[in-house]
């Protein structure tokens, strides 16, 4: 079945509500990202959890959306403490996928002439998973549970950030 979507602007289309939906679905991406997104089931995901008990507001998509495991990857929703539900799998509990948001004090004026430099170097620098080129990075099982009890933080102390980087991290890291 073809997801129903109405574009609201540029950058958004919306996933009207209908059937048992509680709300709608507004995904963020262009027409040309629409294209590439209805070649799985994210949309339906999106419209799927929509209908989840307690959402509040609607249910929402990042540009990175692809296929998940009930939410779509890139999925966001915010549930009612009382009504609502907890879903590991709103959270990518898979594979670690993670969205951050990098805060510089750079303006539109300092990038654009070199954006694609800019890009390139991120992706040389910050991990990515499929597409990483760091071999040489092993950690011991030692090693491994302080990643996991100390967070962001660990990789702060490890030289993989700054102080300030936690400052912008939920419970800083």
């Amino acid at each position: 079945m073809s997801i129903k979507i109405q574009r609201i602007d540029k950058y958004r289309v919306r996933i009207p509500k209908e059937g048992k939906m509680r709300t709608e679905g507004i995904v963020y991406a262009t027409q040309e990202m629409i294209a590439q997104i209805r070649e799985d089931q994210s949309l339906q995901q999106v419209a799927n959890v929509a209908c989840l008990p307690g959402i509040v507001g609607p249910s929402l998509a990042m540009p990175d959306i692809h296929e998940g495991y009930g939410f779509p990857i890139g999925g966001v929703a915010a549930f009612d403490v009382d009504s609502g539900i907890i879903s590991p799998g709103g959270v990518g509990y898979d594979i670690n996928c993670g969205v951050r948001l990098l805060r510089s004090n750079l303006i539109k004026e300092d990038i654009v002439p070199i954006i694609e430099k800019l890009i390139d170097t991120l992706f040389v620098n910050i991990p990515t998973g499929v597409g990483s080129h760091r071999k040489d990075f092993k950690l011991k099982q030692a090693e491994l549970k302080k990643v996991l009890k100390e967070g962001a933080k660990w990789a702060v102390k490890k030289g993989f950030g700054w102080n300030e980087d936690l400052e912008h991290i939920e419970a800083g890291g």
